[in-house]
């Protein structure tokens, strides 16, 4: 019962389970309700309270119905997007909200918790892997001009 929430622009643009390498035939029933409930969630208490524009948040829904939040995450980079692309998210349109769980035992992912770290897979341009690399340049040659070695 925990669910990755997706904001951009301060829409709530998608939802989806956290735990991808299991079906719970128990989602499938309660779908609609849990998307009413994270819903109503987010705009009663994340909305007017959390001031990004673009960010994730991970919530719990307890067995009476009750929404807790367990998180709060940055858009993208080390975010994993879980049953969504960072595409998808980022260039989908805002006609309503895609609230997402696997459906059946056939589309179960691999276990995340035995993989390599998503970042060291994707190395595309903007990709968690990619920012981290950008940035430990920027600092390096910030520290290199900073020496006073460098000034010698």
């Amino acid at each position: 019962m925990e669910f990755r929430c997706f904001v951009r622009n301060k829409l709530l643009v998608g939802i989806c389970q956290r735990e991808v390498t299991t079906f719970y035939p128990v989602l499938i029933e309660k779908k609609d309700h849990l998307k009413v409930l994270i819903e109503d969630f987010f705009e009663s208490e994340v909305f007017s309270n959390f001031e990004l524009d673009n960010y994730t948040f991970d919530v719990y829904v307890t067995n009476d119905g009750r929404v807790k939040v367990l998180d709060f995450n940055p858009w993208g980079a080390f975010t994993l997007p879980l049953l969504f692309s960072w595409d998808e998210l980022s260039e989908g349109d805002d006609e309503g909200m895609d609230f997402r769980i696997v459906e059946s035992r056939c589309v179960v992912q691999p276990s995340l918790k035995t993989a390599v770290p998503y970042d060291y897979l994707d190395t595309s341009p903007g990709s968690g892997w990619d920012q981290f690399l950008r940035n430990d340049d920027k600092e390096l040659r910030r520290q290199t001009e900073e020496s006073p070695e460098a000034s010698a």
